[in-house]
């Protein structure tokens, strides 16, 4: 269903029939002026000049042109039932030093990043989520937003981080804090599990004060991977199982991908919600698409003759 925000302006719409009776006056003056000119046969020898055009199309392209314009102050947007969820999430991901291990190629932090946009593209439209990477110190990229253009963007501009250590603690502390305002508040997070600044339980502790559900996703192997240095770091799947269970949540590995992909609907509660879609921005970059069309056409194929 089609709706307008700001239906005052549609009054602008009565700018078509002025249009239209203006283009019927041009026309009747402009054969009055062909009239004059004695030398038909010239006139007709010009390429693509016509005596008395009857083409509409410029004029159609005028109405549309003010139809888009008109549509776009009015606030047209579309209304409809979408997929939707009450949950809110931040995904923190793990950027420290170890995610660089190349064990899941083509690094750890790679295959965490294509993970996060996977899950970012199977949550229902306009899901609040928020993004967050930590090391030794942990970096907000995005604060809690539906704007997924947004959320991609904050998640391909990850990279390893130059603070050293793994501090899941203040990551979970500011997860907790942009989730704060929030109805229903999870955590999805990836990381190999390597702690070494602060305790997990701590992290344990924080989360469940918070009423914070955490969902863990593995990244890494048991034997292990090198990073770009030949320094070789290993998954801790005890530390993020423990965060997961006992937080009222579940742990995944990277090898079992696809078991966390399907588990979705244990992570998200899926209804239905009306949303509204604003329209304005598609409807002006039409109306100047349509725009230069015009001038082209003005200029070359439908040029008036003097």
């Amino acid at each position: 269903m089609l709706i307008f925000t700001k239906p005052q302006f549609l009054i602008f719409l009565l700018v078509i029939p002025i249009l239209i009776f203006f283009h019927i006056i041009s026309i009747s003056l402009s054969k009055r002026k062909a009239i004059k000119f004695a030398n038909f046969d010239a006139i007709s020898r010009v390429k693509g000049a016509e005596i008395f055009s009857k083409n509409l199309f410029v004029l159609y392209i005028h109405i549309a042109i003010i139809l888009l314009v008109v549509f776009t102050i009015s606030g047209m947007s579309w209304v409809g039932q979408v997929r939707s969820t009450d949950q809110s999430f931040v995904l923190v991901l793990d950027a420290s030093r170890s995610m660089g291990a190349q064990d899941i190629e083509p690094t750890r932090l790679e295959a965490a990043k294509k993970a996060a946009l996977d899950f970012l593209e199977m949550v229902p439209i306009q899901t609040r989520m928020g993004i967050i990477s930590f090391a030794g110190a942990t970096y907000i990229e995005q604060e809690v937003t539906e704007d997924s253009l947004l959320l991609f963007n904050a998640i391909q501009n990850i990279e390893i981080k130059n603070i050293g250590g793994t501090d899941m603690l203040n990551a979970i502390i500011a997860a907790a804090n942009l989730l704060s305002t929030e109805d229903s508040r999870t955590i999805v997070m990836i990381s190999d599990g390597s702690i070494n600044i602060n305790s997990l339980q701590k992290a344990v502790d924080y989360a469940k004060s918070n009423n914070i559900i955490v969902y863990a996703l593995g990244i890494g192997t048991q034997e292990g991977g090198t990073d770009e240095i030949g320094a070789l770091f290993k998954i801790s799947e005890e530390t993020l199982t423990l965060l997961a269970e006992n937080t009222g949540g579940k742990y995944y590995n990277v090898a079992e991908i696809e078991d966390f992909y399907s588990s979705l609907n244990d992570i998200i509660l899926i209804t239905k919600k009306t949303a509204v879609f604003n329209l304005s921005v598609y409807l002006m970059i039409l109306a100047i698409i349509l725009f230069v069309v015009e001038f082209i056409l003005i200029n070359t194929r439908f040029r008036v003759f003097p």
